[in-house]
């Protein structure tokens, strides 16, 4: 176990080796569990998911946004389910910039199960890509999962409750699984818009835990603790990732560290522990001087649990929660704010009170936007 970075809670940071789980599970239990109450983000070694693996699947999310816009337009983005691409234009509304491009795929593609219906949707993928984005695409987040679930059922021992509680909700072949792998792209930038605002702006993640690869030089990644972050209400209330815009005072960089996974809890985990594991406000800050201004991929698994499972903590702090609220809940603020035609958020993103050198204006973030060249995939 060692800490990391600089910054102010860089110190308590971690890089957690999971290696020889079985034997070494209390004590990898007691690092995760300070890692998830301390910070919310920690690294992972030891993972044994092949570093040739990761690059495949790098290689795949490309392939999915080398294609034409309206062949990538066919898996148009379902809020209830998170899956599906969204347009460097559709975010914008959502951003304030053309600075990030995202597609999400789960098992089943864009498909899945639909939990109002009570029915299975079938599996849809890419023709275009014929079967290796999709083979690719499960193989990896098999072994991803597989991660996951040691994680989960560390975190559980670490808290004194059966190992398995939080894994069982977490079966990768159920048709309920809506767990998922996704791609976030983000274009190359100008000089204007290296000096402007986040390339993604503050949030939190909706999902029991997230895993991260990010490819060495990729730097962006910034983590806030609530401790740094100004008081806000909507703390502790699933889909507060697009309900509120977090102004922090420090920003701490995580930066990709070679062979390690980056981890965050998400809101739901956060929920499941009434509040003791934290839910981290991140961005994607402005290329620095120094930086690579080039385009910037980074490769999310977001882990959740069955649509019907309801969770809820011990203490019962919140209220019973399922597995498809912790989805469409957040999905669906994204689309009410997406077509909020005041743009208040934009103010609470990008009107002041961030850190040094990163402050913007709503009129800067228009200008920046207008500034940077959108390449043609």
């Amino acid at each position: 176990m060692a800490s990391v970075g600089e910054g102010p809670v860089a110190s308590k940071v971690l890089i957690v080796d999971i290696s020889d789980f079985e034997n070494r599970k209390q004590e990898i239990a007691e690092q995760l569990h300070s890692a998830a109450k301390d910070v919310g983000f920690f690294y992972i070694k030891g993972h044994d998911v092949p570093q040739k693996e990761i690059e495949e699947a790098f290689a795949a999310g490309q392939s999915f946004y080398d294609l034409p816009d309206e062949v990538k337009q066919e898996f148009k983005w379902i809020p209830d389910r998170y899956l599906g691409w969204r347009s460097q234009s559709d975010l914008a509304s959502v951003t304030g910039n053309k600075l990030w491009e995202w597609a999400s795929f789960g098992r089943y593609g864009t498909g899945g199960y639909d939990v109002r219906k009570q029915e299975f949707l079938g599996s849809r993928w890419p023709k275009e890509l014929g079967s290796s984005f999709k083979d690719t695409s499960l193989r990896f987040q098999a072994q991803t999962h597989d991660v996951a679930v040691k994680l989960l059922r560390a975190l559980a021992i670490s808290l004194g409750r059966d190992e398995h509680e939080f894994a069982e909700p977490f079966d990768i072949d159920s048709e309920e699984n809506p767990s998922f792998l996704a791609w976030n792209w983000y274009p190359p930038v100008n000089e204007a818009a290296a000096k402007g605002p986040p390339r993604l702006h503050a949030h939190a993640d909706m999902d029991i835990i997230t895993l991260l690869y990010q490819r060495t030089g990729d730097c962006g990644l910034e983590i806030a603790p609530g401790k740094d972050v100004e008081e806000n209400p909507d703390l502790h209330k699933v889909g507060n990732i697009w309900n509120a815009v977090p102004v922090a005072k420090h920003w701490t960089p995580l930066d990709p560290i070679e062979g390690c996974i980056t981890v965050n809890i998400g809101d739901g985990l956060q929920w499941w522990t009434d509040g003791l594991f934290k839910s981290t406000y991140h961005r994607v800050r402005a290329p620095k001087d120094g930086d690579n201004k080039g385009s910037r991929m980074s490769m999310p698994y977001f882990v959740n649990p069955k649509l019907n499972y309801v969770f809820q903590g011990p203490e019962k702090k919140f209220p019973p929660l399922s597995g498809f609220d912790l989805l469409a809940k957040t999905g669906n603020a994204y689309e009410a704010r997406r077509n909020d035609p005041q743009g208040k958020w934009k103010q609470q993103a990008y009107g002041g009170g961030v850190q040094e050198g990163q402050a913007a204006t709503m009129q800067d973030a228009e200008a920046i936007d207008n500034a940077v060249p959108i390449p043609a995939h």
